[in-house]
């Protein structure tokens, strides 16, 4: 009887309800500019300044062990100065960076 009573009640609250037709709302359309600040990677290195790329010593290497063990060690303070060169433009960049 309980379950009777229970379905009842609810074909009546459906029946109830579709009898009922409801608009759907409109949508509202604005239109209007908005400005957002997006973060841009910016140079800060100078170009005119990246220190050129050391010459190759393999060209200079002729098998003599005095003779390139000279030619090396002059290649290695080729490139630890433009290493050092190239250290000193991007501490600048990599300050800001520190900061935040």
């Amino acid at each position: 009887m309980r379950a009777r009573s229970i379905l009842a009640l609810a074909a009546l609250v459906l029946g109830a309800c579709s009898g009922q037709h409801v608009e759907p709302a409109q949508p509202v359309i604005e239109a209007r500019v908005e400005r957002v600040e997006v973060p841009v990677p910016v140079a800060c290195i100078d170009p005119a300044k990246v220190p050129e790329r050391p010459a190759k010593a393999g060209p200079a290497l002729n098998g003599d062990a005095v003779h390139d063990a000279d030619v090396l060690a002059k290649s290695n303070l080729r490139l630890l100065s433009a290493l050092d060169q190239a250290l000193a433009l991007i501490a600048g960049c990599t300050a800001d960076l520190d900061r935040h």
